[in-house]
């Protein structure tokens, strides 16, 4: 199938039908409220015609791609968006042309795609200045969830298991940069069970150990034995170093050794920057011999993963031309050049935006650090939305997007109406969805649509009777569209509003919220199983992954149609809109949903005034895991989510 069509992401709607919800409707459609009745007429599209004649046509991805090619190629577009060089879909360098014919042959196998590289030694030895302890972090966390998502993007568009084994690489260079081999293994079983705790299920680990072939078992690996042998490893691997090999040759002729060669440089200049008693030119001079002995011992180590690892396909850390390896981001980071989780530390922005900094040169006046498990694990930008007086709560981020809040302590027994829903509301401008989780009363229905009226005003000419019911499917069999069966409470620019819009098919009236800047949902045990996810998807990470040639500027001329079965004709849709507050770009959408989906009707989108082709473009992005949160729920959960920044929908239909 295609990269669309096997993303598992139903159709993802702005949901302006709906506020204060169960998620017993797992999906409801944008409201055909400036639609025309359809009276039978066919109505097609203004053609394929770009606005930018200038750029090149989107690739183009058939709604049938399920042969082995087809889904060869579509894990060849998902991992050439994770590299660092990404600019567009068709620009495929020669690794992901090598990738793709890798990932070509496992499918032909009916094998696992498998997937390797080579990172996590160590945190950096400059303890003072870089990193903020020698174990892994949140850095690495946010790393191994990133990860973890190009697996299961992989495993989307090719309904193949797909794995990634990383191998530390920490005693290949450890005594190099005076690191002892104790601090490599404490990193290294911390980094273990961190990937376990998240449920990293697609990450493996391997050590020197596997690719040296020493003869012990690895399940009685323990500390001591590890200690014990190191430096036999370490041997061991300089062994597998080619015969011949002269690093001098190598980086005069080798385009990503030389890139290598001087990326190492620039990084010790930071990691050794004790030059007491040495001139910059003698600090140059042992860097630059520091640098060469990492590249000897680097290529023994690559050789040695050649060799274990013939049929994975091969990523790395460091930039490169991309031609042997496929250089990707280690996580999500706002920096213009990129860094790796174990040289630096995470720096969360108020609106929880990620950047990677050396930890000296985050200003102590503007950031906090986080402690998690009683260990700083990264900077936050002050804000009072953190700052809950008589309540003791912790802050964990989700990824891609999120935040969920509880209290720091599972005895803690907090009402829902102590909540400072003006700061939730702040906080879900910038960072949706916001979770709420353990909080006392959030399992009472009634007190979280109370909870509601802390958002905004009340406007006195609503009704003022909440009607709790259930929330119903639109009894036309032909129609996908869901509508709210009650008068919801819900805040929208500091206001609540509620309208009566008339179901079209039945002619019946219905009670409906309309237009909410801001969506409160939660989860009654009796409607969803364990199983049930709700995705989320964020425009703000949305507009930052696109590619070049389709960027959110130019997809801001864009309009649509949407056509459900059984309903009327929405036309000239924008498919950006600019947030009521913050003016930030805002996606609307309605994925097509075909009939082969679902026992619902069809539904029919068309772009008006650009090529069709940017329809698949919008679903693949709106379904990336670096830009689609899948939310599973918990009992008594409630969150909060701008319905602007975000688009969500139900991850399973009948």
């Amino acid at each position: 199938m295609s990269v669309a069509s096997m993303h598992i992401l139903y159709p993802i709607s702005p949901h302006r039908d709906r506020g204060f919800s169960d998620e017993s409707n797992t999906f409801h459609s944008l409201r055909a409220n400036r639609g025309q009745e359809e009276n039978g007429s066919n109505r097609s599209s203004r053609g394929d015609v770009s606005p930018y004649p200038n750029t090149k046509s989107l690739t183009v991805i058939s709604n049938a791609a399920n042969s082995t090619r087809e889904r060869a190629k579509a894990a060849a577009i998902v991992l050439n968006r994770y590299r660092i060089e990404y600019k567009n879909d068709w620009d495929f360098p020669e690794s992901i042309l090598r990738s793709e014919a890798q990932i070509h042959d496992a499918l032909e196998r009916k094998a696992p795609i498998e997937l390797v590289i080579p990172a996590f030694p160590f945190k950096s030895s400059n303890r003072s200045k870089k990193v903020l302890g020698p174990l892994p972090d949140e850095a690495e966390r946010l790393s191994l969830l990133h990860l973890h998502g190009l697996c299961l993007a992989i495993k989307d568009v090719t309904d193949a298991d797909t794995f990634l084994t990383i191998v530390s690489d920490g005693i290949t260079y450890n005594d190099i940069l005076g690191v002892s081999d104790q601090e490599v293994w404490r990193y290294g079983q911390q980094l273990r069970q961190m990937a376990e705790q998240n449920d990293c299920h697609c990450i493996r680990f391997s050590r020197i150990w596997d690719l040296v072939g020493a003869e012990h078992d690895a399940e009685n690996l323990n500390e001591t034995l590890y200690l014990a042998r190191a430096s036999e490893y370490r041997r061991l691997l300089e062994a597998a170093t080619p015969v011949g090999f002269d690093v001098l040759d190598a980086i005069a002729n080798d385009v990503d050794i030389l890139k290598t060669y001087k990326g190492y440089k620039k990084f010790l200049m930071s990691e050794r920057d004790d030059r007491i008693g040495r001139s910059r030119s003698e600090t140059e001079r042992e860097n630059s011999g520091i640098a060469k002995a990492m590249i000897v011992r680097g290529k023994a180590f690559a050789e040695t993963i050649s060799a274990k690892y013939p049929v994975s396909v091969r990523l790395s850390i460091h930039p490169s031309n991309d031609t042997k390896k496929v250089s990707i981001i280690m996580l999500p980071q706002d920096n213009k050049i990129v860094m790796t989780p174990w040289h630096g530390a995470v720096v969360r922005g108020a609106d929880g935006s990620v950047s990677m900094s050396h930890a000296i040169l985050v200003p102590a006046l503007t950031h906090d650090i986080v402690y998690v498990d009683g260990r700083p694990s990264y900077f936050r930008e002050r804000s009072h939305v953190f700052d809950w007086a008589g309540l003791d709560v912790t802050f964990e981020y989700l990824y891609p997007c999120g935040i969920i809040i509880r209290p720091a302590k599972r005895t803690a027994t907090y009402p829902l109406s102590m909540v400072d829903m003006q700061k939730i509301r702040t906080l879900a401008t910038t960072c949706s969805p916001v979770v709420l989780r353990g909080f006392s009363e959030s399992k009472n229905y009634s007190k979280c649509i109370t909870t509601t009226f802390n958002f905004g005003w009340y406007d006195s000419e609503m009704n003022e009777t909440i009607k709790d019911e259930y929330s119903k499917y639109s009894a036309d069999p032909r129609s996908s569209n869901g509508v709210s069966a009650e008068t919801t409470l819900i805040p929208y620019e500091n206001k609540l509003k509620a309208s009566i819009l008339r179901d079209e098919i039945n002619m019946n009236k219905e009670d409906i919220s309309n237009y909410p800047q801001f969506q409160v949902l939660t989860w009654r045990p009796a409607v969803w199983t364990g199983d049930d996810q709700t995705l989320f998807a964020s425009s703000d990470l949305f507009a930052c992954y696109l590619p070049q040639a389709y960027n959110i500027n130019k997809l801001e001329k864009i309009k649509w149609k949407y056509r459900s079965q059984g309903q009327p004709i929405t036309e000239d849709v924008p498919l950006v809109v600019r947030h009521p507050t913050r003016n930030s770009p805002c996606v609307i959408w309605h994925r097509p949903w075909q009939k082969w989906r679902t026992s619902f009707g069809s539904d029919d989108i068309r772009i008006e005034n650009g090529s069709q082709s940017l329809i698949p473009l919008v679903d693949s992005f709106l379904s990336d895991r670096r830009v689609c949160l899948r939310f599973s729920w918990q009992a008594g959960d409630v969150v909060i989510s701008d319905s602007f920044t975000m688009l969500h929908t139900g991850g399973s239909l009948p």
